[in-house]
């Protein structure tokens, strides 16, 4: 509209300046913006680098074991008589009332959960359901790396099997899968598909989780993990494959997208941490509220997002002390917990509560057993028990959060990229906060239902959705 306030003349004259000078200019911005885009995702990558966390000194170059070992899940007499003195030995300590889990885990709850662990778990019987899978173990960078491997049990002429790495988080195992493993290799079997993607899963213990050594090192951190799994994927022979992860799953992954985006064929997130740094953000959460479109919103967004303060602030606040202490100090509480189970139960279980529903607050059995049962929540928090595990899976946090933890945003994910966004989650992004980070998101959905734990709470949305999102980039 300015133009129209000026004399025809220079009008005139500034049309045909434009006639030659427009063509031009676009040209050498967009030349520009393709070789910017080309080199960036060239140059911008996390360095691989290299790692030993063995005890003692690394082996000469060629003299390290780089076999894939069977490995089987065993118990005996000796632990479980150990555990259930233990059990014995509860000291109940009476909860003020009404505290329902506001206080953390309700001790009269607990002290049901404490008789059934007692009396009716059965963990030689759920043993034989975690051995249902095969388990493995190969040594990397000095420490035994567990994990399982699940393979179509038929295949029809011709079909492509897609092999797909899915990562844990805390206070999570591999076991988190076990309900999502049969969809996903199986997916005609159980109704989902006609068997046009089917995957074969490979799900490995973190370092110092369960089956997992833990590093005899200090600074394990997401980056070393990252490139440990990279070693193991092509230990199993594979160049390309699909990624999945929650919670440190989820930085995991990221990173190995970040590393090695030749390999990534694709990553697929339940949940997505971003920084709230930076005057956009600031601008686009006051006016998100009032006007979500403008600061590229959708209703739901708005919905997840608003009142801002209670939902990120207050809320995280009260789901995040635990953070502090495993990302400081985590061996003095970490010591306590390892030599009680029950302390144990309640420290682990509690976050399988609010992290699902943060309506289980008010709950005096934290809502738990309308999502998961008894013997699935014991049968995890026996992985951390009977491997010492609860220690070294804490200080985990204090390797990540001592250094610099803005680093992982500073390198974009350019490999295709899926997000299923689960309503219950602890923190929502948006897919506009999304995009600073992933720049190449191919699907990103509203999930209907479910919180952080999405394979161990709703396995069949989960894999409805990675498959959704295979498809598409199958189709690139």
């Amino acid at each position: 509209m300015w133009r129209e306030t000026l004399p025809n003349a220079w009008s005139f004259d500034y049309s045909q300046k434009n006639a030659v000078l427009v063509p031009v200019a676009a040209l050498g911005v967009g030349g520009m913006l393709l070789y910017w885009l080309r080199s960036g995702r060239k140059i911008k990558t996390i360095d691989m680098g290299e790692g030993w966390w063995g005890a003692g000194e690394r082996p000469p170059k060629g003299k390290e074991d780089t076999s894939i070992r069977p490995f089987k899940i065993e118990t005996s007499d000796k632990e479980i008589e150990d555990l259930h003195q233990r059990l014995d030995r509860f000291r109940f300590t009476p909860s003020v009332e009404g505290a329902a889990f506001h206080y953390g885990f309700n001790s009269s709850y607990l002290r049901k959960v404490v008789a059934y662990w007692r009396n009716q778990f059965d963990w030689r019987k759920q043993v034989e359901v975690l051995n249902k899978y095969p388990h493995f173990h190969t040594t990397i960078e000095g420490i035994d790396i567990h994990f399982i491997h699940v393979k179509p049990s038929y295949v029809p002429h011709g079909q492509a099997v897609r092999p797909l790495l899915m990562v844990h988080g805390w206070p999570g195992s591999f076991y988190e899968f076990y309900k999502i493993i049969p969809l996903l290799t199986e997916p005609a079997k159980h109704g989902l598909n006609e068997g046009d993607v089917v995957f074969e899963v490979i799900c490995p213990s973190i370092p110092g989780y369960g089956f997992s050594e833990a590093p005899h090192q200090k600074e394990f951190d997401s980056i070393a993990t990252a490139r440990i799994f990279h070693k193991l994927m092509n230990r199993l022979g594979f160049k390309e494959y699909y990624l999945q992860g929650g919670d440190w799953g989820a930085r995991i992954t990221t990173n190995m997208a970040q590393m090695l985006p030749q390999s990534v064929k694709g990553l697929h997130l339940n949940v997505v941490f971003v920084t709230l740094e930076g005057l956009g953000k600031v601008i686009s959460i006051m006016l998100g509220a009032y006007v979500p479109w403008l600061v590229g919103f959708s209703r739901e967004d708005a919905r997840r997002l608003y009142p801002f303060m209670q939902k990120n602030i207050y809320d995280v606040l009260r789901e995040s002390g635990y953070l502090h202490i495993q990302a400081t100090k985590p061996d003095t509480a970490g010591c306590g917990l390892n030599d009680s189970p029950v302390g144990l139960a309640a420290y682990i279980m509690e976050k399988f509560s609010t992290w699902t529903d943060k309506s289980f607050l008010h709950k005096d059995d934290g809502g738990l057993e309308s999502k998961y049962s008894l013997d699935e929540l014991l049968t995890n928090v026996m992985i951390y028990w009977v491997t010492s595990s609860i220690v070294s899976s804490m200080r985990y946090y204090k390797e990540n959060f001592s250094k610099d933890p803005n680093i992982h945003n500073r390198v974009g994910v350019y490999v295709p990229t899926g997000i299923a966004a689960f309503p219950q989650e602890l923190l929502h992004a948006p897919r506009v906060w999304a995009k600073d980070v992933y720049k190449n998101i191919i699907t990103y959905t509203y999930m209907p239902r479910g919180g952080h734990f999405a394979a161990f709470e709703e396995p069949k949305l989960l894999a409805q959705d990675i498959m959704q999102f295979v498809r598409k980039v199958e189709q690139l």
